[in-house]
């Protein structure tokens, strides 16, 4: 599937790199009055929990120090990158939490080789939308950063534990060397990084609904731009999205506030089974 996503985006013509406002209007998506609906009890919710900030603190599960139920070739794979990055996130994490840092180090590190994409270490990271953070030491591990910072536009929603997001990321990240957690609306975040991830960002709305944030965040224009406004001369933005179809729509964003793609990945072989491969794209400045 690599080769037939590389030949479809290949095949596509240049065009003049237009105005953002003209980005807004030729992306913007269809929004039913259901949407709007739901977008304004989630609007309530999020402009509540912004009010509160609520926090009890630092909140971490107890590892087990087992994994998850692993079918053979899941257990080989770990044991692939056990060996390769010596990370054994079960003694940190429980095992959902493990798995998931398994399984976001196993696209890295596949898309890694696939684009003989060369890792500088000792960089400075900004990681967009990290939701409670529970990835970082994914992130960590691979990259090996000189200063990993996490942001995140509702990072003070509340559980059903009465624990709030920001509880969780301090959780996971307490024992990561300078590794920190920003609750912030990354439209207005102007710190420069040598390397931007983002994953899985909201390029249509349904997802961002899905997720129960209301449309007034729904703007990836803004937010690709303002990526492109914070990534370094040289430095790389790392994207990630839920399918080939999302990639090239996030694509014709990014190609419009002036990044220029180096490679992409699909991952038809993850971890743990999806309805849909993920494409890992790099991305420069032009």
């Amino acid at each position: 599937m690599n080769n037939q996503f590389q030949q479809i985006m290949h095949g596509r013509p240049s065009r003049r790199t237009p105005t953002l406002r003209n980005i807004q209007e030729t992306t913007k998506p269809r929004i039913t009055l259901t949407d709007r609906l739901r977008s304004g009890y989630h609007r309530f919710w999020y402009e509540a929990s912004r009010a509160l900030r609520w926090s009890r603190g630092t909140y971490r599960d107890h590892p087990l120090g087992t994994r998850l139920k692993l079918t053979p070739t899941q257990n080989v794979r770990i044991e692939e990158l056990t060996a390769i990055y010596d990370a054994q996130f079960e003694l940190r994490y429980p095992p959902e939490t493990s798995l998931i840092n398994y399984g976001y180090l196993d696209l890295l590190d596949r898309a890694r080789h696939s684009l003989n994409w060369n890792i500088a270490e000792k960089r400075d990271i900004c990681d967009v939308g990290s939701a409670n953070f529970a990835y970082a030491s994914a992130l960590q591990t691979f990259f090996r950063p000189s200063h990993l910072v996490g942001t995140e536009v509702d990072g003070h929603r509340l559980y059903c534990n009465g624990r709030s997001r920001i509880d969780y990321a301090h959780g996971h990240i307490q024992d990561l060397p300078n590794t920190h957690y920003a609750v912030a609306d990354y439209r207005q975040y102007h710190k420069s990084a040598e390397i931007i991830t983002a994953w899985f960002p909201f390029v249509t709305p349904k997802p961002l609904l899905a997720w129960r944030l209301p449309l007034s965040l729904f703007d990836p224009a803004a937010l690709f731009a303002q990526i492109a406004n914070n990534l370094v001369l040289g430095g790389t933005f790392v994207m990630i999205n839920h399918s080939p179809t999302e990639a090239i729509v996030a694509r014709n964003i990014a190609e419009s506030v002036g990044l220029v793609c180096r490679g992409q990945y699909v991952h038809d072989a993850p971890l743990r089974p999806r309805t849909q491969p993920a494409v890992l794209t790099l991305w420069h400045h032009s």
